[in-house]
């Protein structure tokens, strides 16, 4: 997919929602295209619940959400753009949509269930065994069971001019058609006139209708009823609480306590969120369906690229991927979203540019590490967290903890689908069969493989036979159990049932994986948290220069239009917080030694000795880490600050699942962890000032290291993508914390002071950006001065060559040179590096690969640059701490 598509030059990821909309969008483009931006990367834009701020809970994607705009403002916006030579990136979400009233189409379906165009539209096990299940969807939104409910009066029949509804809470939804004979048994026999009504809605409810169709068809109904006496029917119904349990026993769905949903379910849900519904993407009715506004909006020419939203939960990606490339064509610039895990990297085969960039991340967060420095504080963690100590232990103790307590349903329906397609037969106990399923996909070690027709690959089945001996280890007396599964893949033994069933498995290793290991793992082994990050892992995952060389070398030469991203929606810290925490590997010893100083200071303020401490050492550790990513660029600790912390807090505690759950929350333990922090910046306690001392030892270097992990995401192989704000320091926390509004106001003064000052001559431009640093103008400048330089040579980063180059045999910097034809430029800038600590000054000598230019020019000193004997200057990063030279 390298020929004739759409390539953006660099990318802006915006979070739409009411807080931020197209018209917030429009007052920004100027600045975004004097920043260099030449794409607008949008999250989800259409239709989707009432008030939500990320937009993957879609409810309708034929239109755009109105909290967000207007179809006519977003060709306004498109005009706008294509007047600057910019254009647009939209996120989809062909996985799931949102299981909420908004849902026009899933409403049809719970009201004229089989009827419904839409019936198998959703990923639901209408045959499922339960006979409460059976033919009804599952509605796990209740506070406690369905009877309490019932008896509290906490649902209840509404009726209104457009129909029947069940509401609880705040959703309500549609009453389903075998309800209606309820309603004409409850009636008296001499009420002929509603007798008639009811019949004449039950023969169009039963009837084969669009959904249009039918609704045109209702409204005339209810137009011509008998308000006041429907009324009191409905009323007779809520004051019988017999009939009204009776009415619900006729819904094509059924209420449930949400806690339910752990243990049985019959749909399948993103992850283990009740709230979103799973489509079955695969048919393509379906697939056709749920693409036409948005390939009406690519042919309008309103958008100009694709990023697939979890690709990996569809049945069958690899044929996902094809029918949108044939729907949407060569030219379309497509990527999506893939965690990367290890030496994984994205399948070849897929008509795709590539991913979203995590794989990108993880490199640069180990490169931009000391290894030996960081082995060093991994090991003293170890040391005291010895329970701890085996990662690869934990992780798979914490997917069979997901496995046990959240995906119980989904368990016990993938047995049964193994039942159902023959995979195994009758003889095979089912509680065999579970355990070894769960081992097999508690020990696979990638998210998931992409099974669609034998034979698999040589790396699928690689993969398949490493959970295999993990599972074989855990568990030996499962043996004949899991030897009967592995002939699903073997060459032999294949038989046609094993392609779906490898299929279906897959699609819960992915949410099995992400829950597991990035959502509970990565909260609970703390040794350097930078690294506990999508595409990184907190061990196991090095990539040092030599090795990051090799894998940009390969990202041009297979993906050069994959996104080089730093910062997304889903990263667990800011980006110049992650490598603040990554510069701690430089004085491994002090660090260590300053922690086990701040227990002891703090040690009053976590028990009294007799009970177990709260929070617990582990917490604690996790605290300090997280103040010091966070701590605010300026050392000012302000209200704002603490708020943000302790909601973090308790998000890290609850997603940990050792202290606390988001289903049972700990409120002690929690509130002890808050009262922690709050001591720790009470006004006569030493911890802040010691916490700021500490920051200023490391903040000036871990700057440095930021300008350098800027550089690079913008000028090695792959297209550049810049996180909403993130021009400036990004110090954020997980979400929602790193979705907060941006302040384009002060972004955009920013700017306007860094080309005033360029205006003025490079020595007091140099001079102003370090006075400044703080406030992130250095980061500022390199975005834009990069962006730019990268803007108005576009071949040369989309096509250029990536050519390595060396510092002698020192490897505190990172340096390499991109070219296409006769056009070149090298980038040079400083890594972590403990063995070169105290040596900064030292002199550069590196040579250039064999014809490189003898004249260049420095974008952020200005400067012209000579080689001699085609070497370097020494002093390159004398005067700014990273270099950009472009060939004259």
């Amino acid at each position: 997919m390298k020929n004739d598509v759409f390539t953006p030059v660099s990318t802006y990821r915006l979070q739409f929602n009411g807080e931020f909309t197209f018209k917030h969008l429009e007052a920004q483009i100027d600045y975004l295209h004097d920043l260099g931006i030449t794409t607008i990367y949008a999250s989800p834009i259409f239709e989707a619940t009432p008030g939500s701020v990320h937009g993957y809970d879609v409810t309708n994607p034929h239109a755009i959400n109105p909290a967000i705009g207007t179809i006519e403002q977003l060709h306004s916006i498109q005009r706008q753009l294509q007047a600057k030579g910019m254009s647009w990136i939209q996120d989809i979400v062909p996985n799931h949509m949102a299981l909420h009233p908004a849902n026009s189409r899933l409403m049809d379906v719970m009201e004229r269930g089989p009827v419904s165009p839409f019936y198998n539209y959703f990923d639901i096990d209408w045959a499922h065994p339960d006979a409460a299940l059976t033919g009804r969807l599952m509605l796990p939104f209740l506070g406690q069971p369905l009877q309490a409910c019932l008896e509290a009066g906490e649902i209840v029949l509404l009726f209104s001019p457009e129909g029947w509804q069940v509401k609880h809470g705040g959703l309500a939804f549609p009453l389903s058609a075998p309800a209606y004979e309820v309603l004409l048994n409850a009636l008296p026999q001499d009420d002929t006139a509603t007798q008639e009504w009811l019949q004449a809605m039950q023969r169009g409810i039963e009837k084969p209708h669009t959904i249009k169709e039918w609704q045109e068809q209702k409204a005339a109904l209810f137009a011509r009823a008998d308000e006041k006496r429907l009324q009191e029917l409905t009323d007779q119904v809520n004051n019988d609480k017999a009939l009204l349990g009776g009415l619900l026993d006729h819904q094509y769905y059924v209420f449930t306590f949400w806690q339910d949903a752990d243990r049985r379910i019959n749909y399948r849900r993103f992850f283990t969120i009740n709230g979103l519904i799973c489509l079955r993407m695969e048919d393509d009715a379906v697939f056709d369906e749920y693409h036409t506004f948005l390939h009406e909006l690519y042919r309008e020419g309103l958008i100009q690229g694709l990023r697939i939203d979890h690709i990996d939960g569809l049945q069958n990606p690899a044929g996902y991927v094809r029918r949108l490339r044939e729907l949407f064509g060569a030219r379309c610039y497509i990527v999506a979203e893939k965690i990367l895990a290890g030496n994984e990297t994205m399948p070849r085969e897929w008509p795709l540019q590539g991913s979203t960039g995590y794989e990108f991340l993880g490199d640069v967060s180990q490169l931009l590490t000391d290894q030996q420095g960081f082995e060093k504080i991994a090991r003293h963690y170890r040391s005291q967290f010895p329970e701890l100590a085996k990662y690869d232990k934990l992780v798979a103790a914490k997917k069979k903890l997901i496995l046990e307590t959240q995906l119980q349903g989904e368990w016990d329906n993938l047995v049964r689908y193994c039942y159902d397609l023959g995979v195994a037969g009758k003889h095979v106990k089912e509680q065999d069969l579970k355990a070894a399923l769960g081992l097999l996909m508690i020990h696979l070690p990638v998210y998931r493989i992409y099974p669609e027709q034998w034979p698999l690959s040589t790396r699928s089945i690689s993969l398949l036979e490493y959970a295999m001996d993990g599972a074989l280890r855990s568990n030996p007396d499962l043996t004949d159990t899991l030897e009967l599964i592995r002939s699903c893949w073997q060459l032999e033994k294949k038989s046609a049932q094993g392609i779906p069933f490898l299929q279906r498995m897959m699609q819960f290793t992915g949410p099995l994986t992400a829950k597991g290991v990035e959502d509970t793992a990565f909260y609970v082994y703390n040794a350097l948290i930078s690294h506990n990050e999508v595409g990184d892992a907190p061990e196991g995952s090095k990539c040092s220069l030599i090795r990051f060389h090799e894998h940009a070398g390969n990202r041009q030469r297979y993906h050069p239009l994959s996104l080089n991203a730093t910062a997304t929606h889903d990263t667990k810290r800011g980006e110049d917080g992650r490598i603040r925490l990554n510069t701690l590997t430089l004085c491994p010893n002090q660090w260590i030694q300053q922690v086990q100083h701040w227990h002891q200071v703090n040690k009053p303020f976590t028990g009294d000795g007799k009970t177990p401490a709260m929070p617990d050492m582990n917490d604690e550790y996790f605290i300090y880490q997280s103040i010091l990513s966070g701590f605010p660029a300026d050392g000012v600790i302000t209200a704002d600050f603490r708020e943000r912390l302790s909601a973090y807090i308790i998000k890290v505690l609850r997603e940990a699942k050792v202290h606390s759950t988001w289903a049972a929350p700990n409120e002690e333990y929690e509130q002890a962890c808050l009262q922690f922090i709050d001591n720790l910046f009470a006004a006569d306690h030493p911890f802040a000032d010691s916490m700021a001392a500490y920051f200023e030892k490391i903040n000036e270097q871990a700057q440095v290291y930021s300008l350098t992990q800027t550089l690079i995401k913008i000028t090695a192989p792959g297209i550049p993508d810049i996180y909403q704000g993130c021009e400036l320091w990004d110090l954020s926390f997980v979400d929602p914390d790193n979705r907060r509004p941006v302040n384009y106001a002060q972004r955009g003064q920013w700017l306007a002071r860094l080309q005033q000052q360029e205006k003025a001559g490079a020595a007091q431009l140099l001079a102003y950006l370090h006075q400044h640093r703080t406030a992130g103008a250095e980061k500022l400048y390199v975005t834009w001065k990069a962006l730019q330089a990268r803007r108005a040579n576009a071949a040369l980063f989309a096509k250029g060559e990536y050519l390595p180059v060396y510092n002698h045999n020192d490897h505190s910097v990172i340096a390499y040179a991109r070219r296409e034809q006769d056009k070149w430029c090298l980038v040079v800038a400083p890594l972590i590096a403990a063995a070169h600590a105290g040596r900064e000054g030292e002199p550069l000598t590196m040579r250039l690969p064999d014809g490189a230019p003898v004249k260049w020019q420095h974008v952020f000193t200005q400067e012209a640059v000579t080689l001699h004997n085609g070497q370097l200057p020494a002093d390159m990063l004398e005067k700014f701490p990273v270099a950009f030279l472009l060939s004259e």
